[in-house]
């Protein structure tokens, strides 16, 4: 049972970009079912640095897209990613193996963070993208 569903909603136009934030939403889907399992002690550190890898290479792949398309709104993006890597890394440092809430308020951020944030920040700058010949 999945947490999140990738829909066509999520879809920027960009395949590159639509692929990575389907891992991203695979990788919030693993998250979920560790937690459902109980191997938070065990599996939820190894996702949640993978998940910080992850976000670090596809942020800077979808900031540099926005660079070559010349995408107005590039600094408030850019500012966006490095706040949630912030909040991720704060949480990730904070995170209790004994303290299922610490695991569903991290789970429940990201989830809530990346949908949120793909919808409304990242379909934005599609056209900009697609108009530089990024598909």
């Amino acid at each position: 049972m999945a947490l999140v569903e990738w829909r066509l909603e999520y879809s920027v136009g960009v395949q590159s970009i639509d692929l990575q934030h389907q891992k991203l939403f695979e990788m919030v889907n693993e998250l979920y079912s560790a937690m459902r399992m109980g191997n938070v002690a065990e599996v939820v550190p190894i996702i949640l640095e993978r998940l910080e890898i992850y976000c670090r290479k596809h942020f800077s792949y979808e900031e540099s897209m926005m660079l070559q398309a010349e995408y107005p709104d590039y600094l408030r993006h850019k500012t966006e990613h490095a706040k949630l890597m912030e909040k991720v890394l704060v949480l990730a440092k904070d995170f209790d193996d004994d303290t299922l809430m610490r695991s569903l308020a991290l789970l429940g951020f990201l989830n809530e963070w990346l949908q949120r944030h793909v919808i409304s920040s990242d379909r934005q700058y599609s056209a900009y993208l697609q108009s530089a010949g990024i598909v």
